[in-house]
């Protein structure tokens, strides 16, 4: 066979390839934003808009995984990982909001590593959640937060691989331990408000009695 005959078959396949991944990204790109507007609405306190946008990105995912799956070389690819990573960070996000629980990786068939790269964002929208609380005086909230953020960094914590079997892991949790100490600082520095003006009030009220 001549070479021009063995590069047009390769040139063929790489073409096809493209094509599949042309229609791929669009569906993922339009499942991150349906993530984003879950994550909005969970902080909104609009949890049935959350769930419902958090379906609408798991059905373009398994759109998009559908036609990955017709490449061999786009299967082997992370090319579906932010898109399942942001999935993870949504659900979960709105699962611990409303139900104190995380979710499995398999409510929604995300694989294994871009579900704790997910989750570890996650840690960054609980802080908002504790902030949003503490505007609120809902302590008790923030402080339940703050011991998710924990929880999920320890756990993580215990996954120790290099970053080649686990790509951005170690890096995301550097950014959600700064994240949890900022946190913790603030609940503490509230706490302490919150007692300063309570022993001001009881003194008032003695100075008038």
């Amino acid at each position: 066979m001549s070479l021009t005959k063995i590069i047009n078959s390769i040139r063929e396949e790489i073409e096809s390839d493209d094509i599949i991944r042309e229609k791929a990204l669009p569906l993922t790109r339009d499942a991150i934003r349906k993530c984003s507007q879950s994550i909005k609405s969970t902080h909104r306190g609009e949890f049935e808009k959350a769930k419902q946008f958090l379906s609408e990105a798991n059905s373009l995912i398994v759109k998009a995984q559908k036609q990955i799956s017709q490449s061999a070389f786009l299967s082997k690819t992370r090319i579906l990982n932010t898109a399942y990573q942001e999935l993870s960070e949504a659900a979960n996000f709105l699962s611990l909001i409303t139900k104190g629980e995380f979710i499995l990786p398999e409510d929604y068939d995300i694989p294994g590593r871009p579900y704790m790269t997910g989750l570890a964002d996650t840690v960054g929208e609980l802080r908002r959640a504790v902030l949003d609380n503490l505007r609120k005086n809902k302590l008790e909230n923030s402080e339940s937060y703050l011991e998710q953020m924990e929880e999920i960094l320890s756990e993580l914590h215990t996954l120790d691989f290099p970053n080649a079997l686990i790509p951005e892991l170690r890096r995301k949790c550097d950014i959600a331990r700064g994240i949890i100490e900022r946190t913790r600082g603030d609940i503490t520095s509230t706490v302490t408000q919150e007692r300063l003006i309570s022993k001001l009030e009881r003194f008032e009220r003695k100075l008038q009695d």
